[in-house]
Formats: C-alpha cells, sequence, structure tokens
C-alpha cells in the first residue's frame, strides 16, 4: 500500500487564515486573550489553600480542600 502526502493551501479552505494583519505579518491563528486553563486551575488552589473552599473548576459546585468536589468528585491534589 502506498501513501502519498500533498500540501494544502489551509488558507484558501478558511478566508481570514493567514492573511497579513496591518503591520505586515500573518495573523495568528491563535491569540489567547483572557485567563488560561492554568490560572483558572492555581486561582481555585489559592483559594482552596487560603479559605479550605473554593469553586469547583469543573461543574462549579462546592469544593474543599480535604474532600474535593461534592458534587462530581473533581479533587486537586
Amino acid at each position: 500500500m502506498a501513501t502519498l502526502a500533498t500540501r494544502q493551501d489551509v488558507a484558501a479552505d478558511r478566508p481570514g487564515l493567514g492573511e497579513a494583519s496591518s503591520s505586515g505579518a500573518p495573523s495568528a491563528l491563535f491569540e489567547p486573550g483572557g485567563a488560561t486553563l492554568e490560572d483558572s486551575i492555581l486561582g481555585v488552589w489559592d483559594e482552596l489553600v487560603a479559605e479550605g473552599n473554593a469553586a469547583c473548576p469543573v461543574c462549579g459546585d462546592s469544593m474543599s480542600a480535604a474532600g474535593g468536589c461534592e458534587a462530581c468528585g473533581a479533587e486537586l491534589s
């Protein structure tokens, strides 16, 4: 069995992708704007350490430092 790899022009399939910005540089596919997953988890961790409980990052219910989330069972360790 043979396999053939070809290069596809991604910009042709997705309008706006790869177009140059006003500075002449191509636009980025991913431009984060806001809190990252890491930021969210570290915030919950800090709240658990400081207060002993926090909102679960998975379901939003109450999470305790000792037992994890009461509703979904998620734990940070």
